[in-house]
């Protein structure tokens, strides 16, 4: 079977999906790229969307972390229109990171971080307020407005032949006598496939455990705000106990209260409304910030806390590609599931990721 020839489906159009099907038609492959909401999904439109590597990760998740944030700057050669800024990181949250330990521990790594004094972090970010150290500076973090970065990757499909279908969802994926996928169902009406990508996030499992597997998975709420636009009050992104902030192209500064889920039964607006006032409080120049619009999702998380990337063994041509960090990992993981769907090639970093993992 030819490269061309190929017909395959991807089930979910946040920036995982929209980046391989973009990778998978730049080598020639039929593609069909289905969505049940808009291009960007639910979790890739309400994500801080930070590209990093950072404190927490073991070994293996690290390297591809590190490798996937080398192929952001790549494609941010490539592609002008890209949405990505290089913004770099102020680590001053001593609360969820030591950053002594974290800052050791990476840079024998080989990243891109190092310590620096008070004095130093307020040369850097003079409006930020009641800095208190240890403190660190990594230059090579960014950050991506995650939609606009998924809608682009989904017309670059399109434009390269892929058919993209939006507000439509999958009901089933349809598996023949011998045990292969052969296509989804979408709105009862069968669409054929050679083979099956499912990168639809929290909606994964319900999507292939009718098929024997087995996927943990936790969906973690997470509320973002987002104030009105300011005049340029920051560069980087800030991380302050019970804060991370940075600010966007049009001066509007964006800001989540924790990175592990907020607890469901706190009113989202009630979050919202506390991030706007840590904003007043730890930024200069955004004491009369106002709050424009509330973002809340709910993030995939696989039952271990790292990536699902790779086939099933129990259904020939299923591939699940889900996971947490989506937008540090898209631009990585989508040229590696291409590499194994076209060539048959498993990358070593992948490897640590694998669907069986949990069939125990």
């Amino acid at each position: 079977m030819t490269e061309t020839s190929r017909q395959i489906v991807v089930v979910g159009g946040g920036i995982i999906g929209a980046a391989i099907a973009w990778q998978l038609t730049k080598r020639g492959a039929q593609v069909t790229l289905i969505e049940a909401g808009g291009i960007g999904g639910l979790t890739t439109a309400a994500t801080w969307a930070w590209t990093n590597a950072t404190a927490h990760n073991p070994k293996p998740y690290y390297d591809i972390r590190a490798a996937s944030m080398t192929e952001w700057d790549r494609l941010a050669d490539e592609l002008p229109d890209l949405p990505y800024v290089r913004s770099g990181t102020l680590y001053a949250d001593n609360d969820r990171f030591d950053t002594e330990a974290f800052v050791a521990n990476h840079a024998s790594w080989g990243y891109d971080v190092r310590s620096v004094s008070i004095d130093q972090a307020r040369q850097h970010e003079p409006a930020v307020r009641d800095l208190e150290g240890p403190l660190a500076i990594s230059d090579s973090e960014g950050a991506v407005d995650a939609t606009a970065a998924a809608i682009l990757f989904a017309t670059l499909a399109r434009k390269s032949g892929a058919l993209v279908f939006t507000g439509i969802g999958v009901d089933a994926v349809s598996v023949d006598g011998q045990g292969r996928v052969d296509g989804v169902i979408m709105n009862d009406a069968p669409i054929k496939a050679d083979e099956v990508i499912v990168a639809a996030g929290a909606d994964t499992p319900r999507i292939v455990e009718p098929l024997g597997v087995t996927l943990p998975m936790e969906t973690r709420r997470g509320v973002l705000a987002t104030t009105k636009p300011l005049p340029r009050l920051i560069d980087r992104n800030i991380l302050l106990p019970g804060l991370h902030v940075r600010q966007k192209a049009d001066g509007a500064l964006l800001a989540g209260a924790s990175f592990g889920g907020e607890a469901p039964d706190v009113p989202a607006e009630e979050i919202a409304n506390d991030l706007v006032s840590r904003i007043q409080s730890s930024i200069v120049g955004a004491e009369n910030a106002e709050l424009a619009s509330i973002s809340v999702g709910h993030r995939p998380t696989p039952g271990d806390g790292f990536p699902v990337v790779g086939r099933t063994s129990t259904i020939g041509g299923l591939y699940i590609a889900t996971m947490h960090s989506g937008i540090t990992l898209a631009p990585i993981v989508a040229r590696l599931v291409a590499d194994e769907i076209l060539d048959d090639r498993r990358d070593p970093l992948l490897e640590p990721f694998g669907v069986d993992r949990f069939k125990s």
